[in-house]
């Protein structure tokens, strides 16, 4: 009869040697779960990395987008960016550069503005108005940029609409260094002005014109404007003292034509 071996085949079947060979295999499958845990978390930061980048990447498109948009032009403006009064085929032009923030022209308005009016009536003269808003460092709400806005807002009323409202927002000109004149307020003259309200106080509050606003001021000054008030008669620009030498002025231009 043969001898039977009592070594190894006795000691792997002991208990002991069961419970060691049955905790290795569950450290094998936990090392295994471990590592595909790590496979995909390691995955899926890689998702969201890649994931955030497009984020990115969209967002800066877009800002990019928002910043080339063309800006959304108020109505009855010549190609200049101008409000023009008179007619607009006559060949002597008058070209008026204000900001409703500056003193001087404020200043300019009360001695020119009636003789301005008087001479928008003529058949041989065209009349531009270039607003711009350069001054908001002299208000706390950016007003020079306001004011320009809420004038341009009403020119879908019509040409005697924003004639008054360009008189009021002189007439009613804040001092530089204070808040300037609210929305409320600005929509009030407006609408004295024979603005219709409920477009005029959106057109205000929202600020429509607003990027128009920095553009047109930007293109006025790369044209070489440097100050407000400058008066241009036919591109060369005069110094008046009196409403009698804007008259005078304007005589000769339209006699030499």
């Amino acid at each position: 009869m043969a001898k039977q071996d009592s070594g190894d085949k006795a000691t792997s079947g002991t208990p002991a040697a069961r419970a060691r060979a049955r905790a290795a295999e569950v450290r094998a499958e936990q090392e295994r779960a471990a590592k595909k845990r790590r496979l995909v978390n390691q995955l899926l930061a890689v998702v969201l990395v890649i994931v955030a980048a497009g984020a990115i990447t969209a967002a800066v498109i877009a800002g990019q987008r928002s910043a080339n948009a063309p800006a959304e032009t108020p109505p009855n403006l010549s190609a200049e960016g101008a409000v023009v009064q008179g007619n607009p085929d006559a060949e002597t032009v008058l070209q008026v550069v204000e900001d409703f923030q500056c003193p001087a022209c404020g200043q300019f308005e009360a001695v020119f503005g009636e003789t301005l009016d008087q001479l928008g009536e003529r058949d041989d003269l065209r009349i531009e108005y270039r607003g711009i808003a350069f001054l908001d460092r002299a208000s706390s709400t950016e007003y020079s940029s306001r004011a320009l806005n809420a004038a341009v807002c009403t020119l879908e009323d019509g040409e005697e609409v924003w004639k008054q409202m360009h008189a009021s927002l002189f007439a009613n000109q804040p001092s530089e260094g204070g808040a300037g004149l609210d929305d409320a307020t600005l929509t009030e003259l407006a609408v004295a002005a024979g603005a219709d309200e409920d477009r005029v106080s959106d057109c205000i509050a929202d600020r429509t014109y607003d990027k128009w606003v920095e553009q047109t001021t930007d293109a006025t000054f790369d044209d070489g404007i440097s100050s407000t008030p400058t008066v241009l008669l036919d591109g060369e620009k005069v110094e008046l003292t009196t409403a009698e030498d804007l008259t005078k002025l304007i005589d000769e231009a339209v006699a030499g034509s």
